[in-house]
């Protein structure tokens, strides 16, 4: 997998966000969430748990 992250808390801007590619079962998939959140240990669990739930729906559409 490689990813990339990004944020930013300041002057009114607000966002914590990430990208990557995955390989499932020979595949390859993209995978990018933003949020409007400032950066902060809550905004990276929501991150995560989106990209989780994300996953989680392409495994039972497979």
């Amino acid at each position: 997998m490689c990813n990339k992250a990004g944020w930013i808390s300041e002057d009114g801007y607000y966002s914590t966000c990430d990208a990557g590619l995955i390989d499932i079962d020979g595949r390859t998939y993209v995978m990018s969430v933003m949020t409007s959140m400032p950066s902060s240990d809550r905004s990276s669990e929501v991150t995560a748990a989106i990209a989780k739930a994300l996953l989680d729906t392409r495994a039972a559409l497979a």
